[in-house]
């Protein structure tokens, strides 16, 4: 199992309402062993296994939320 650590920033979350429910979808999203969602910077840390769910799936997710999510670049 190859997991990978990612973060990404959230466009469009503004209250504990919006983070609770992104943390809830991803949480349930088969691969995901790990979800930290930050309201206060705005983003998402997250550990999955790569051949389960890729950063494509992570990023539908949150967007069917009505959320934006872009992979964070250092």
């Amino acid at each position: 199992m190859k997991m990978k650590k990612a973060e990404y920033d959230v466009l469009g979350m503004h209250c504990v309402s919006c983070s609770t429910a992104i943390s809830k979808l991803l949480s349930k999203t088969k691969g995901v062993s790990d979800v930290e969602v930050i309201l206060s910077e705005s983003k998402i840390l997250i550990e999955y296994d790569e051949k389960m769910v890729n950063d494509q799936k992570i990023v539908e997710h949150v967007s069917r939320l009505g959320y934006r999510a872009v992979e964070h670049k250092e």
